[in-house]
């Protein structure tokens, strides 16, 4: 177990686009027994999940304190900065949280090594969730967490600087033309045009693009193609030429808070920005599209992540509540509207309306042609090596062709020692 756990498993997910129709969201049924707050009253369950932005905290402290008032369960928060290494660490020490999140590319590791609770389906009403995204959590017709939510990527722009007809219809023409150029002489000084993310989660769906694929048939690294190289060459390109920049570039951790705080006027983000911008930038006026086409075909990431009980929780029963409520009607509902993620379950998704939201309706759309975050079982290991040696191409150290051979030597070296 202490030598797997650093990599990352896979389910396909192929998500179906949605539309609203109720108008107010339905009051959360309590699935468990009228005795329960009386039973469970007073009990304490911890739950590991990573730290997210304002509006995310924001809509979980409220998801948690309307479960309490409700059950009468405490809940105490286990924040992982390095999610997947933290955890993991838990798991082997044995000192897991009882609910923890778990990403749906690492769900079938976890589920083989039986450190995951099963859980029945009538009881979690998962015949309400879209089939792509519980049976990401599943192995043979057993289910093992409960989908929160799922995003997929789309482009954010700031109208105070263009409007959607003035942003061309294909990424070649964004990373390859005039038009980031233009646009940056249009703004002031200390304001890239776009940023990016150097990040294979970001960047699989332009990789792949043709039919390519990231791994080769027994899972390893397949980064040196050269197709695949041909496929990332026009955003990197873009990258050396300054064109487009990391949030990190401009002093700050991550997208939401470089569009926010008006330092970039575009960016590919996942719709978990929504709530973000809404909450901490107000003022800031910006409109979402669907992520231009590359190659002549649509494409973007879609994610999705849920929560399951830890094999040897001391407190399966409060776990479970806690699961059923965060993953039911009213507790899914608070999350996503205030997070701005979408809804995994259906039901929600029409009470909330989130198919009349102009600002998710490019989220949605995307996620019948997405590229789920998933391939094989060693995308942790590819990814980290992408991540090793793609800002050396990006700074003219070498070339991406050389980079991407280096990744793929560490990530199949690695990959081997680990079989």
């Amino acid at each position: 177990m202490r030598k797997f756990l650093t990599l990352g498993l896979v389910l396909i997910l192929v998500l179906s686009i949605f539309t609203g129709c109720q108008k107010t969201v339905p009051t959360q049924e309590v699935t468990t027994p009228a005795e329960t707050k009386n039973t469970l009253e007073g009990k304490t369950i911890i739950v590991g999940r990573w730290g997210g932005n304002d509006s995310e905290t924001t809509a979980f402290n409220k998801a948690v304190s309307d479960f309490t008032a409700k059950t009468g369960i405490k809940v105490e928060e286990r924040i992982y900065s390095d999610y997947n290494t933290e955890l993991q660490t838990a798991l082997i020490g044995n000192e897991a949280p009882d609910v923890f999140y778990v990403d749906a590319y690492m769900a079938p590791f976890y589920i083989e090594q039986g450190v995951l609770t099963p859980l029945d389906a009538a009881e979690f009403q998962l015949d309400k969730f879209y089939d792509s995204l519980k049976n990401a959590f599943a192995k043979d017709g057993e289910y093992y967490a409960v989908s929160k939510d799922y995003s997929t990527l789309a482009l954010y722009y700031n109208k105070k600087w263009l409007n959607e007809n003035d942003i061309p219809k294909t990424l070649e023409e964004i990373f390859n033309g005039d038009f980031l150029v233009n646009l940056k002489a249009k703004l002031p000084k200390d304001v890239a045009a776009m940023t990016y993310n150097q990040d294979l989660a970001r960047e699989m769906y332009l990789a792949q693009a043709g039919g390519l694929s990231v791994t080769k048939e027994d899972g390893s690294s397949n980064l040196s193609d050269s197709n695949i190289v041909t496929n990332l060459s026009p955003e990197i390109d873009a990258a050396k030429a300054g064109k487009i920049v990391t949030p990190q570039d401009l002093g700050l951790g991550w997208n939401g808070d470089a569009f926010g705080n008006e330092k970039t006027a575009i960016m590919v983000e996942g719709n978990w920005v929504l709530g973000h911008l809404q909450l901490n930038f107000p003022d800031v006026e910006f409109g979402v599209i669907e992520v231009p086409t590359y190659k002549g075909q649509k494409g973007t990431m879609v994610f999705t992540v849920g929560y399951a009980i830890y094999a040897k929780s001391k407190e399966v029963d409060a776990a479970k509540e806690f699961i059923k409520y965060i993953t039911g009607t009213e507790g899914m509902a608070t999350w996503c509207t205030g997070a701005g993620v979408l809804p995994s379950r259906t039901d929600v998704a029409e009470a909330t309306k989130v198919g009349e939201d102009p600002l998710k309706i490019p989220h949605i759309a995307g996620a019948e042609y997405s590229t789920p975050w998933q391939k094989g079982i060693f995308m942790d290991t590819i990814n980290n090596s992408f991540k090793n040696y793609l800002p050396s191409a990006v700074k003219g150290e070498r070339t991406l062709a050389e980079a991407m051979k280096l990744a793929e030597e560490e990530a199949n070296k690695t990959i081997e020692a680990n079989k």
